[in-house]
């Protein structure tokens, strides 16, 4: 059985799926075979929650909370033992990066200054998570990083 957030997320893309009949139609779609009763059986807890539904409705609604919190997951295991200085020296590129993407995208250079086209999407939203990315590791070092145990000094004062 799924943890309850991870079910709470299956619902909520049932939901704005527009509902057990709807989501059963784009999972079926998707894979080939779905029934409504097995998808309200999921939401219930009554039934296991599926890979292939769970993408399946996050690929229809351009919306993927249940892949995010999964990445989470990986984050937060392995972004512990990151080295903030080489992390703070990757966030500020990415940074510059993801801005100078965002800028490009609305300026004479665009085909397309008053909109995103879709090839600026996709690269100003793989800048955007790698930024991401940089971010959730610093929070994740920081927070698993020694706290002091001494008094605290502060140099340059006596």
């Amino acid at each position: 059985m799924p943890d309850r957030i991870t079910q709470m997320m299956f619902r909520g893309l049932v939901s704005q799926a527009g509902g057990v009949d709807a989501a059963a139609a784009v999972i079926e779609q998707a894979w080939g075979a779905a029934s409504k009763g097995t998808v309200s059986k999921m939401c219930s807890g009554q039934a296991e929650i599926t890979i292939a539904a769970i993408v399946a409705l996050e690929e229809a609604l351009g919306a993927y909370p249940v892949t995010l919190r999964l990445f989470e997951r990986i984050g937060r295991d392995t972004a512990s033992d990151g080295d903030l200085q080489a992390l703070a020296a990757r966030m500020a590129q990415d940074s510059g990066s993801a801005v100078s993407e965002l800028v490009m995208s609305f300026s004479g250079a665009s085909p397309d200054p008053e909109r995103l086209t879709e090839d600026e999407r996709a690269r100003v939203n793989v800048q955007a998570r790698k930024l991401r990315a940089d971010c959730d590791a610093v929070i994740a070092a920081t927070e698993a990083a020694p706290r002091p145990t001494g008094p605290r000094t502060v140099r340059g004062v006596s």
